[in-house]
């Protein structure tokens, strides 16, 4: 029997200049695909950079993959953190514009809405809940609601008799004698 589990990075979409690059059911994007189609310098084509010794590094922790596509040369998959780490490598500029793109759906809800609309369209209930959720919760003025409920005095005596509280515990949340 064969589980099919996705990495909670799986068809996420982000947008660099315009161009939008979605992960695959690994979490990985593809920077060779991001290289060509950005156009970006021959010298910072991800073959190279995976030579460093930061990408070795994170090789051998599962965040970088490569694939043998023959004659076309190989494809470099990357997760979030080696994707980040790749454009830093190739200029400050680039890394700041991919941690933007990664940031993008957390600080603008309106990309947010429309990533999470994407996201659902291709399957994606759960996150696109999960995102939504974020949405709210940063739209809500969690200041107006009232002040948490205070432990009773029953309650806390209750808590020490069963031994579920210290008595210099209960003290601190508010019991004022112990029976």
């Amino acid at each position: 029997m064969s589980i099919d589990i996705k990495h909670k990075h799986a068809s996420h979409v982000i947008i660099i200049e315009g161009q939008a690059f979605k992960a695959n059911d690994a979490g990985q994007w593809d920077l060779t695909d991001i290289w060509k189609t950005l156009e970006l310098p021959k010298g910072k084509q991800p073959g190279k950079w995976v030579d460093t010794k930061k990408a070795k590094s994170l090789e051998q922790t599962g965040n970088i993959g490569s694939l043998n596509k023959g004659r076309a040369g190989s494809v470099t998959q990357a997760t979030k953190r080696a994707t980040l780490a790749y454009a830093g490598w190739v200029s400050e500029d680039f890394e700041t514009m991919v941690y933007d793109a990664f940031e993008a759906i957390l600080e603008m809800p309106e990309v947010a809405v429309l990533v999470a609309d994407k996201m659902r369209s291709m399957g994606n209930d759960h996150s696109a809940a999960i995102l939504e959720r974020s949405i709210f919760n940063d739209k809500c003025d969690w200041s107006a609601i009232k002040r948490p409920h205070r432990n009773s005095q029953k309650g806390l005596r209750a808590a020490v008799a069963r031994g579920n509280l210290t008595p210099e515990r209960a003290a601190e949340l508010g019991l004022k004698r112990v029976r």
